[in-house]
């Protein structure tokens, strides 16, 4: 069996060629008490069939690039089982070959209380995929806790181009959006967060949670204020961005942010897994006499006036056209040498819903999802929810001193989240 690259598939493809990120999306679950690994591993293997393309290789041909099916005889290893919680950061941390089947690889920390590590080839989907994927897993293995012989009925094999999305406009809202939002993409800017330039560095995660109490006063403050959490802990990364940069005040800071394109859908959970996620780039000066709230209202009232507009059609719709008016090969070379990544950078990984993300029979006590692992100057900001807790994290490859200033930078955000 054979599948078409689609263009997302390509782009993060090149982004770990091109030393932007390595394309392994992450997702990290932990347990009071244990969870059943001979029924998490069938479980595992039945997504993989539910899932034809997870069981598939990367082709890079001279004209195009493809998947192709391989043998299960010929897979990497899917599942493992490790005693000690060293072996399971190295696994959170590996890359996924993508010249090799699967796409998908697990890792369980059997102790007292499990931890279950599932990693994701970004050149598959995009973090609502990876979602939707983890709830897959949640139900087969429910169901084979009820049922041993239980097999699903089902294949996710649907279109996985982002024709979905620009397909729902015509011809003259595209190039409408094309025109007036030419600002929105492939846009880099001078400002880089502060990082080592120690040539020996290391792929690591880290993570900062922000408590059960905090996180409801932020709740509070977004329906209070009618804005959205995204846009409160957008705003306290700006104020303390302007702090680490010096921004000098009256001068501008641009943080792109990524957006689920699913939101044009009449239906989000579709039948495939893919990439749907695009940029938007958020601009505000730094006003130092400001107050928090200050600093959020101007945010979102901008962000607002984006979503009027079509947010996120424009790097869509110009990368759709790059993809179709070049060759294979010199597509590959106009994105190596002509886009441009942003330096600093958010993902909203949004809510892993608790009726969704969990295991009959096992109990989650916390669960995060992050993005990929990006190599320096490029940082980004990632935030997820499950149940009443919000993870931050960031993922990069660094030395001992970038991981204690990105600690310090996490503290440094939490402090400036709203307090009452």
């Amino acid at each position: 069996m054979r599948f078409k690259a689609e263009l997302f598939d390509e782009l993060q493809f090149l982004f770990e060629k091109n030393k932007f990120n390595d394309h392994v999306l992450h997702c990290i679950l932990r347990f009071n008490g244990k969870i059943d690994k001979t029924i998490l591993k069938k479980a595992i293997d039945m997504t993989i069939d539910v899932v034809p393309i997870l069981g598939s290789k990367y082709v890079e041909g001279k004209k195009e690039a493809y998947w192709i099916k391989e043998d299960r005889l010929n897979y990497e290893e899917v599942f493992k089982v490790v005693d000690n919680e060293e072996e399971l950061n190295d696994f959170i941390t590996s890359k996924i070959n993508e010249f090799k089947a699967p796409q998908v690889k697990a890792c369980l920390f059997y102790s007292e209380d499990d931890t279950l590590a599932i990693s994701m080839n970004h050149m598959i989907c995009d973090a609502a995929g990876f979602k939707q994927y983890m709830y897959l897993l949640c139900e087969i293995y429910s169901n084979l806790t009820r049922e041993q012989s239980y097999k699903p009925r089902f294949v996710i094999n649907g279109d996985r181009s982002i024709g979905r999305v620009t397909g729902k406009f015509m011809l003259t809202e595209n190039l409408k959006t094309f025109i007036t939002q030419n600002n929105e993409s492939n846009k880099q800017f001078k400002h880089t967060f502060p990082l080592s330039s120690d040539e020996k560095k290391h792929p690591f995660i880290i993570t900062h949670n922000i408590s059960k109490e905090k996180f409801q006063l932020i709740k509070f403050y977004s329906k209070k204020h009618k804005v959205t959490v995204n846009d409160i802990v957008l705003a306290a990364y700006y104020r303390v961005m302007f702090r680490i940069l010096d921004i000098q005040n009256g001068n501008e800071l641009n943080i792109p942010i990524m957006i689920d394109m699913r939101r044009y859908l009449e239906e989000r959970n579709i039948d495939a897994l893919c990439n749907l996620a695009s940029t938007v780039i958020t601009r505000l000066k730094f006003d130092s006499q400001e107050s928090f709230l200050e600093t959020m209202k101007r945010l979102s009232d901008s962000i607002n006036k984006k979503k009027d507009s079509g947010l996120g059609l424009n790097g869509f719709i110009k990368i759709s056209m790059i993809y179709k008016i070049f060759s294979y090969k010199n597509f590959k070379r106009l994105i190596s040498f002509g886009f441009k990544h942003p330096l600093i950078a958010m993902t909203n990984i949004g809510i892993l819903e608790e009726d969704k993300l969990c295991l009959r029979g096992a109990q989650i006590k916390d669960a995060y999802m992050c993005g990929s692992i990006k190599y320096p100057p490029y940082f980004q900001l990632a935030i997820s929810s499950y149940k009443e807790s919000l993870t931050l994290s960031v993922n990069l490859y660094g030395n001992v001193k970038d991981r204690e200033r990105i600690k310090k930078f996490l503290e440094l955000l939490d402090d400036e989240l709203p307090k009452q």
